[in-house]
């Protein structure tokens, strides 16, 4: 601690500043005064009054909050507070038709069926008549359209593509029209006599399919219908020919 003197009284005083010059006395001269007299009022109890007349008072107790709980939160008054449960799809629920449980998916063949229609149909694969399902309907018994659907079937479970029925009867499906072409063209200018036989056996086809196939393919590709002036043509051929001409 040290000792200064006090520049305003003179008097010395003890403080931990060094720097400080002024006594506590002169540097807050009122607090002894506030100190004193809040000490003399809280001596006496304080008394509240309330006035119910003019010009009359009387003692009354303190006032204290309503302890009542307060609802803080109001709602808006709007027209959505007073919606009934269900909202607006209340008046229609009274009209919604019960809804009747889905049973399984009834097939147009069963399991028997469709074990007959994939024995008879995997070994005209990969190239399937496109009359395959009524050739197959003619020996189990079966619709063709009912066959039809359980070809698609065996073809899902064999993870080939699914076919579309075929609106009109055709002889032979694109893909066996594709496979004659390819066998077709390469005998071109001159193909041996005989050779839609040679390429039925190669595609496992029946001859007049392939027969039939030669025929669009001669027309896509602006050939006529058979080669009239070889050599090696049958006498029939040749006697067709020759009346044709005279017939123009």
């Amino acid at each position: 601690m040290y000792v200064n003197k006090c520049i305003k009284c003179g008097r010395e005083f003890e403080t931990k500043n060094p720097k400080r010059v002024i006594c506590p006395e002169c540097l807050y001269p009122d607090k002894k005064m506030i100190i004193s007299s809040t000490t003399e009022e809280t001596k006496e109890e304080p008394k509240f009054y309330s006035s119910y007349s003019a010009g009359e008072e009387r003692e009354t107790a303190p006032h204290r909050p309503n302890n009542r709980p307060r609802n803080n939160f109001q709602r808006p008054n709007n027209r959505f507070n007073n919606r009934k449960p269900g909202g607006f799809n209340r008046k229609f629920n009274n009209k919604r038709r019960p809804m009747k449980p889905k049973g399984p998916k009834q097939l147009l063949v069963s399991k028997e069926q469709l074990a007959q229609i994939e024995a008879l149909y995997k070994p005209m694969l990969p190239l399937p008549n496109p009359d395959a399902h009524e050739v197959i309907g003619e020996k189990i018994g079966l619709e063709p359209r009912k066959v039809f659907f359980g070809i698609n079937l065996v073809r899902q479970k064999l993870m080939l593509p699914k076919l579309p029925f075929p609106k009109r009867k055709l002889a032979i499906s694109p893909d066996q029209l594709f496979a004659i072409k390819n066998l077709y063209e390469p005998l071109l200018p001159l193909p041996p006599i005989g050779c839609h036989k040679i390429i039925a056996a190669q595609l496992k086809m029946d001859e007049w399919r392939v027969h039939v196939g030669i025929g669009l393919i001669r027309s896509q590709m602006g050939l006529e219908r058979w080669n009239q002036d070889r050599e090696d043509a049958p006498a029939e051929f040749k006697n067709a020919a020759k009346s044709a001409e005279n017939n123009d």
